[in-house]
């Protein structure tokens, strides 16, 4: 279960993070983050924190915001995962790669690869009309049929989904996954059931459909993706 804690902005928000972070698991930084200047220090606190529990992270939305600002407090650190959207990657690409490229739902696979490959191979997920995934060392994508309407949201949906994955496929140990390893195997099952679901609920509700309706197709989906005979 996603557990939400609007602690930040608070007067004592780094003690309570110091308080839980050992029990979690995985985190999601970044989703409702804002934007304001001063939080980049503090994330900056929580990323050092998230590294010396050797916790996998997702970081989106507003999290590449800042991340955009300061790459360095995220490179190198492989259990890590940023899931841009077009625009996001377009500004990631100019601070890291210092390249100007226009924001695209395709973009060369292989600039998301150098992306990854600069910042240290943490894996980057391309949200797009394909969902185009890179550590730098492989590339994969999920090019499965989503829906043709995205609804706001769907990338926290994707996100928390993702930090779900993270764990169990961290929890497999060294040498416990085959090539391209667990950040992308676990972003790319992630990709595969947000899809999945955007897909399911489209056909029910149309252009009507919410995240919450995207959120009642995961069990569903899930089952039919992961826990029958294999249908991917």
């Amino acid at each position: 279960e996603l557990i939400v804690h609007p602690v930040l902005d608070t007067e004592y928000g780094m003690e309570e993070i110091d308080s839980w972070l050992p029990r979690l698991h995985s985190v999601v930084l970044g989703p409702g983050l804002g934007r304001n200047q001063s939080m980049l220090g503090r994330i900056s606190l929580i990323l050092e924190k998230v590294k010396s529990f050797d916790l996998p992270i997702v970081i989106d939305a507003d999290g590449l915001w800042h991340l955009t600002i300061n790459p360095d407090i995220l490179k190198g650190y492989q259990k890590a995962v940023i899931t841009p959207n077009a625009m996001e990657f377009s500004r990631l690409v100019k601070s890291v790669l210092c390249k100007e490229i226009p924001p695209s739902v395709q973009p060369e696979p292989q600039l998301v690869a150098d992306l990854a490959t600069a910042m240290g191979n943490i894996t980057v997920v391309h949200k797009g009309a394909q969902d185009i995934i890179s550590n730098g060392r492989y590339i994969e994508i999920c090019d499965t049929s989503g829906a043709p309407r995205r609804c706001g949201g769907q990338g926290d949906l994707l996100s928390g989904g993702l930090a779900t994955f993270l764990h169990w496929a961290m929890a497999q140990g060294d040498g416990g996954l085959p090539p391209p390893g667990p950040t992308v195997i676990a972003a790319w099952g992630a990709c595969r059931l947000a899809r999945g679901c955007a897909l399911q609920s489209y056909n029910q509700n149309g252009r009507s459909s919410t995240t919450t309706d995207l959120i009642n197709q995961i069990h569903s989906e899930f089952a039919r993706l992961f826990e029958n005979e294999t249908y991917l």
